[in-house]
């Protein structure tokens, strides 16, 4: 079937601005569903093309439409953020759904930025709207995205707001303008260098490659807003669930930033009757290829292959088949989940989630009060603890735990998902937990949590947790972490600060993984104070961490015995 392609297409907003979209359509036949995609990223640019080929996907029946959201690239307006997606992703829809040769459907694709641009039009409750497949998706900026669990996702938001938004933003505003390349040339040097400059710079709300560049005020607001206020609350997708009538196949990966919100948009639309299907690979947010981090998961992992069945288009093509022509397909006949299992390298499906069959397994912290780093004396079991020393650590925000590896959306310097933790773990300030080798394999698949009694010499300060597998050559792989801002441990919208010296029971939260401890190998906890730039530093003041720049040192205490059981529970797979 031949395509027709049209550039700019005109779409008008109910307040007058025109947003501009790419247009595939098939020359013959009709009506056909359309397709479609808002980004802030180009629609001329390769990220528009990197799940979906619109030519491949509209020679088999589908109008497929790519959208320059407001602000961005050929579309007018001012760029406001996640805010504007809701009423624009409506009028998007109105339009689209009433094209030339549509049949009145309407499904959307599209990964981050652009999956939530679906979450937001599905939120407006347009009836056209049908499908959904959001991919590495968020649906609440604060919870994982602007913030996890009370730290600042420092190292995200540098990095987008600089690299990917920050120079759009300056030459559609200053193009032109006397100053407009020395703001450029600064700007590109900024983002270049954040790793030496710009990822330390005190405080946050002073970023200066911004300021200099004097834009995206957006950033500045966010820091502004540090707890979960009504700024928040105002662009979350998650009181929309309830009255949605759209299916939704989300693909996410076990490195992947925004993980858990991925594994929740799951559970809400299938808590709300709808289809819903999950899809998790060993991916991060923007490599879905099988070599991940410093691990090769083997070629079965790769999108292009996807256990060799189908690429992404073809999956996507498969999807929209089954929920707009209605047509039998092979989905169909799959349950509703299917996980990549690291440690075994292969495809799982499953029914629920968390698997029915988990098996919630603690496992408790051991030592002599002597946990600090590799060299010291830190165990991890399934028999509760006696009588025993607690550890202790310092913690200086002005010697951090460097980010090594994990579910991160930073500049390339960092490089997400699995990696060794060898000079993490050399550090006295991480006391390092470790198992006995395997002796038969040990499969975890699902949410991972730990339970920690700690103490501080600060008014606020961070605990960090860190699950990995240890493989027989010493290699310590991270597979999950999460943190605990002190402050925040009862609540996200009231902080409270802590008494210095008393006993806390805290719980920290590393969403979720699915791996196979293997024989000979062994399971490892870390627990710390920080993991920076990924997570701004807790300055330990009790003052702002985000628009303060003073700090001070945090003595640290876990406890572990017989009243202090610290643990992690992993959910175990029999």
């Amino acid at each position: 079937m031949r395509v027709v392609f049209e550039r700019n297409v005109a779409c008008p907003m109910r307040d007058g601005v025109t947003l501009r979209a790419n247009v595939f359509r098939p020359e013959e036949g009709g009506p056909y569903p359309v397709i479609l995609t808002r980004l802030p990223y180009g629609k001329d640019t390769g990220f528009a093309y990197g799940l979906l080929d619109p030519i491949r996907l509209a020679e088999t029946g589908y109008i497929v439409v790519i959208q320059d959201v407001r602000g961005c690239f050929a579309s007018e307006g001012e760029f406001a953020g996640f805010a504007q997606e809701f009423q624009d992703g409506y009028d998007t829809v109105e339009w689209a759904s009433k094209l030339p040769g549509a049949d009145g459907q309407v499904g959307m694709f599209g990964a981050s930025y652009f999956a939530y641009t679906q979450w937001a039009a599905a939120a407006s409750g347009h009836p056209a709207l049908k499908v959904l497949t959001p991919t590495v998706s968020f649906d609440d900026a604060w919870a994982g995205s602007a913030f996890r669990d009370g730290a600042f996702e420092w190292g995200l938001s540098a990095s987008w707001y600089t690299t990917a938004m920050a120079i759009v933003e300056l030459m559609r505003k200053k193009q032109g303008s006397p100053d407009f390349p020395e703001l450029f040339g600064r700007l590109v040097f900024d983002a270049n260098h954040l790793p030496e400059f710009g990822y330390h710079e005190l405080p946050l709300d002073q970023f200066s490659p911004l300021k200099r560049a004097g834009v995206l005020e957006d950033f500045f607001t966010q820091l502004r807003h540090s707890t979960y206020d009504e700024n928040w609350r105002a662009i979350s997708i998650r009181p929309h669930y309830e009255k949605m009538q759209v299916s939704a196949y989300l693909v996410g990966g076990w490195y992947d930033v925004f993980l858990d919100s991925t594994i929740g948009s799951f559970q809400s639309i299938r808590k709300n009757g709808q289809d819903a299907r999950l899809l998790i690979g060993p991916w991060t947010h923007s490599n879905y290829s099988n070599a991940v981090g410093e691990l090769d998961f083997g070629m079965a992992a790769n999108s292009s292959f996807l256990n060799f069945q189908y690429d992404s288009t073809t999956l996507h093509q498969l999807w929209f088949d089954q929920q707009l022509k209605k047509l039998e397909n092979p989905l169909a006949k799959e349950p509703p989940i299917k996980l990549f299992v690291m440690g075994e390298n292969a495809w799982r499906y499953a029914g629920e989630w968390p698997l029915p069959e988990t098996v919630w397994t603690p496992y408790y912290l051991h030592s002599d009060g002597h946990a600090n780093s590799i060299n010291g004396n830190g165990s991890l079991n399934t028999t509760t603890p006696d009588e025993e020393a607690p550890d202790h650590y310092v913690y200086d925000p002005a010697n951090p735990v460097p980010t090594t590896g994990g579910n991160l959306l930073m500049t390339p310097t960092f490089r997400p998902g699995p990696a060794n933790q060898a000079v993490v773990e050399q550090r006295d300030d991480v006391l390092i937990f470790t198992s006995e080798a395997l002796t038969e394999p040990l499969t975890v698949i699902g949410p991972v949590k730990a339970k920690l009694w700690i103490k501080t010499s600060a008014k606020d300060t961070d605990f960090v947790v860190r699950l990995t597998d240890v493989y027989p050559d010493g290699r310590s792989i991270n597979l999950a972490d999460g943190v605990q801002r002190m402050r925040y441990r009862d609540s996200i919208v009231v902080t409270e600060l802590v008494e210095p010296g008393e006993v806390y029971a805290i719980e920290v939260n590393l969403w979720a993984t699915g791996n196979v401890f293997l024989p000979g190998h062994r399971v490892r906890v870390q627990v710390t104070s920080s993991n920076f730039p990924r997570w701004n530093r807790n300055l330990n003041t009790g003052e702002s961490n985000e628009t303060t720049s003073a700090f001070i040192v945090a003595e640290q205490t876990l406890l572990h015995d017989a009243d202090h059981p610290s643990h992690i529970v992993l959910p175990v797979i029999p």
